[in-house]
């Protein structure tokens, strides 16, 4: 019987196309459909994928009993755990704890989501679209794991971020791992240290450090409210003395 093992990504990626052993993901579904080309089939779902294809996908695979995703078919996490409107933008799964201090979650990149809209080239995912998934994965963990039990609504404040890439991330399955680096807190809110590490093929590609406060969302906007205002107080007087001299 033959046999024909595929990774499936976004049809954006067409620079990665070119490997032998990738497929659109419109050309997978039209050969499921068709039922064209070898008899048995195995797919590994990598990155580009809405979250309509992934289930469009599914329902195809669960008609066709001689084609099968190796690992499944992934889902993205809530929207609203990586504090996101679009679910385009969704860029990892749903976090999993491995350990009391470390959590882990596929990265699932939809080909539309705003960081890549006008930043694709070459065959890799960029990094500022790693970045973005980092942040995504502080935030759900936090929310999921560390804030689960907060009754009024916080507000996340990134106050340092580091990124070092060791090697391109390409459209393949990949994950992304949380690690919780250090937790102190009052009534006042929180500040977590954590270190993001995202693999694929098993190997470090990227790190990100990152240190960011979670506080009440009540007092984030009246601090918030007040910087603004003591900007623009400020910044008026500039444009008054410069008035000044010109006149």
């Amino acid at each position: 019987m033959s046999h024909d093992s595929l990774v499936v990504v976004g049809d954006r990626f067409d620079a990665f196309l070119a490997n032998r052993g990738t497929i659109s993901a419109s050309a997978l579904m039209r050969r499921l459909r068709t039922r064209e080309g070898p008899r048995t089939l195995s797919i590994a779902i990598g990155q580009g994928l809405a979250a309509d294809q992934l289930s469009k996908l599914k329902k195809l695979l669960e008609a066709n009993p001689q084609a099968a995703a190796v690992g499944g078919i992934p889902a993205f996490v809530e929207k609203r755990l990586t504090h996101k409107r679009n679910p385009k933008n969704t860029m990892i799964g749903t976090p999993v704890r491995m350990a009391v201090d470390r959590f882990v979650a596929d990265l699932l990149i939809d080909e539309r989501t705003e960081v890549l809209e006008d930043h694709l080239t070459g065959q890799h995912i960029p990094g500022i679209a790693l970045m973005e998934a980092a942040r995504q994965t502080w935030t759900a963990v936090t929310e999921m794991f560390f804030l689960k039990d907060t009754p009024t609504k916080q507000r996340f404040v990134i106050s340092s971020m580091r990124s070092v890439f060791h090697k391109y991330v390409f459209p393949l399955p990949a994950c992304v791992e949380y690690r919780l680096v250090e937790r102190q807190g009052n009534a006042g809110g929180q500040v977590f240290k954590c270190l993001i590490c995202v693999y694929q093929e098993n190997v470090l590609a990227a790190e990100i450090e990152a240190e960011y406060r979670v506080i009440p969302e009540v007092f984030s906007e009246k601090y918030e409210s007040m910087i603004a205002r003591q900007t623009v107080v400020s910044h008026l007087a500039r444009v008054e003395q410069a008035a000044e001299k010109a006149g």
